[in-house]
């Protein structure tokens, strides 16, 4: 009996999104604190994640469908979050961060364009980029200012809330694997939030958010997916309306730390503003996906159905 519902349960969604991205991550920044150090603790949730996408879509070569490049794409950020953690080596800097950043964006725009597959126009294709840019951007600059302290933990969290606003639009959207996908990047950021909030000296020791890079590619290509599986043009370019306004969850740390920090005491920029920043990248979340669900509800005249033109190679329908 154990022995057949052992297979079972591992095929559930609810294990290959919750349970196994929590256990990989926790046990990716366990070893890695022990070794090479707290410094590169964090990176372990992003091991967790490669782990998670191994099991579920796996990785295939060559990738022909969306879903079978995600992986790539999220291990081709992780060897660039090691690229920048490995920038100092013995007090010697290697490689300046303005190359890692040019690096980074490089790595975006190979993956959209992978991605497409050549089938996006270019206007499409040309937001897609400033976007990503700008994502990633946000996610190394979110360091800096009054949430420097929790920098760690308030990158994670806001990834997590982004994440589960993304499965929330692929949800409605109609193409549930895509859910489940960003369902398992929520995870492991709300596991390596919780890590760093936990464990001060990993929160500390994770010097600017380089390392967020990895999980930016991946909320990015999924986004990008979803944008292709559009049934239309028109319905693209509204799906890319809707990620761009939920990605203004990112630049929410970066706000507040420019904008809100010089009119505040010490004591509140310490204390205060870092717990302003989660409700208020889960209130951006909330109406993009809100916005969704009405343009979703009004297309249909009145009754939510949601469309079912995901990617034609993709195993995974909706019924």
């Amino acid at each position: 009996m154990s022995q057949a519902l052992a297979p079972l349960l591992s095929q559930h969604p609810i294990f290959q999104t919750l349970a196994l991205p929590l256990l990989l991550a926790l046990l990716g920044m366990a070893a890695l604190r022990l070794w090479p150090g707290e410094r590169w603790a964090l990176c372990g949730a992003m091991l967790g994640l490669v782990g998670a996408l191994a099991w579920m879509p796996g990785f295939e070569w060559p990738a022909q469908s969306r879903t079978a490049k995600l992986p790539w794409v999220v291990l081709a950020g992780l060897c660039l979050a090691l690229l920048a953690l490995a920038r100092e080596v013995g007090g010697v800097r290697l490689i300046r961060s303005p190359l890692v950043t040019l690096v980074a964006v490089a790595v975006w725009v190979w993956a959209g364009l992978w991605l497409s597959g050549g089938q996006a126009s270019p206007p499409l294709l040309l937001g897609a980029g400033l976007l990503g840019g700008a994502v990633l951007w946000l996610l190394a600059r979110g360091h800096a200012g009054v949430v420097a302290p929790a920098a760690a933990t308030i990158g994670l969290a806001v990834l997590a809330v982004a994440a589960l606003g993304l499965a929330a639009l692929a949800a409605t959207g109609g193409s549930l694997l895509l859910a489940q996908l960003a369902g398992m990047l929520a995870t492991t950021a709300m596991a390596g939030a919780g890590w760093s909030w936990l464990r001060p000296s990993a929160r500390m020791a994770a010097a600017g958010g380089h390392w967020l890079w990895p999980l930016g590619l991946t909320w990015l290509s999924i986004a990008w997916t979803w944008v292709l599986a559009a049934p239309a043009p028109s319905a693209g370019y509204t799906r890319a309306l809707q990620v761009a306004l939920l990605a203004l969850a990112f630049g929410v740390p970066v706000l507040m730390s420019s904008v809100s920090a010089a009119a505040l005491a010490p004591r509140w920029k310490r204390l205060v503003l870092p717990g302003l920043v989660l409700p208020a990248a889960a209130l951006l979340a909330a109406v993009a996906v809100a916005l969704a669900w009405w343009a979703g509800v009004a297309s249909m005249g009145g009754t939510p159905m949601p469309d079912t033109a995901t990617d034609p190679n993709d195993p995974y329908l909706t019924p």
